[in-house]
């Protein structure tokens, strides 16, 4: 395995509070995803958003491994804490279930949004990657939100994957594609809070549901009005169900 020997980017809010929040983006995402959870949640956790190896400020070392290679990502940031609780969005919540399944003692929690214990690509996807980024924003802008979302939002959003190389995306969609853990989610023996937007058409709202099925600790919320991209359709909603699963769930500090 590669030795690891770098340092991950991140950005941090809330930075005296005692509870800390670990946020891993999706695909082609970095920090910016979770802008909105970085304002919004800073008063009640220490918010930490990093970005995996070649997203956002952090190099790329173009590893062998790419799922190995994003789970010492997680894993040194997660070691600058005392058992943070760890949450990810699509790509991301596949790598939170996958640490928590290897390391459970490391983390005191886990938050999945918009994710699934399998998370097939459909092969429009790779073509779209393949034939440009214009074609892959135009099917992100289609099937990425809900109906209802604002074009402000979207626009921010699409701005935002627009930094990310076609090549680190593809890679990220191809480690998605090989991530299946149906059969082993169940063992995951945290508290966990599984969040979806209720017009999800990426991760539908039945993946949710089964992850919520299949982990015994786990509550399930369902956002009206978000597709996948929940953390920036609906972010209040969002902030304010992890914050009230967090008072009620974990034995955090005051």
């Amino acid at each position: 395995m590669t030795t690891h020997a770098m340092t991950v980017s991140k950005l941090i809010r809330g930075k005296n509070k005692d509870s800390t929040l670990v946020f891993i983006h999706g695909a082609g995402g970095s920090a910016g995803t979770w802008m909105m959870q970085l304002r919004g949640l800073s008063d009640n956790f220490r918010v930490v958003a990093l970005e995996l190896n070649g997203h956002g400020d952090t190099p790329d070392r173009q590893p062998d491994n790419v799922q190995h290679a994003y789970l010492a990502d997680i894993k040194e940031v997660v070691h600058e804490y005392q058992r943070p609780i760890l949450a990810g969005h699509s790509m991301g919540g596949a790598l939170a279930q996958l640490y928590a399944l290897k390391y459970p003692d490391e983390i005191s929690g886990l938050v999945l949004i918009g994710t699934g214990a399998k998370l097939k690509v459909h092969p429009n996807v790779f073509d779209a990657i393949d034939s440009g980024m214009e074609k892959y924003l135009q099917l992100v802008e289609k099937f990425m939100f809900s109906k209802e979302t604002d074009q402000e939002v979207i626009q921010a959003s699409l701005k935002e994957i627009r930094q990310c190389r076609r090549s680190v995306i593809r890679r990220d969609f191809e480690m998605c594609n090989d991530f299946d853990i149906m059969d082993e989610v169940s063992q995951i023996d945290l508290p966990t809070l599984v969040l979806v937007g209720a017009d999800d058409l990426m991760t539908p709202p039945k993946y949710a549901e089964y992850l919520h099925e299949k982990i015994p600790s786990s509550d399930l919320h369902v956002i009206a009005n978000a597709g996948h991209g929940v953390m920036v359709e609906q972010p209040s909603e969002l902030n304010n169900t992890i914050i009230d699963w967090a008072d009620e769930t974990l034995n955090l500090p005051d």
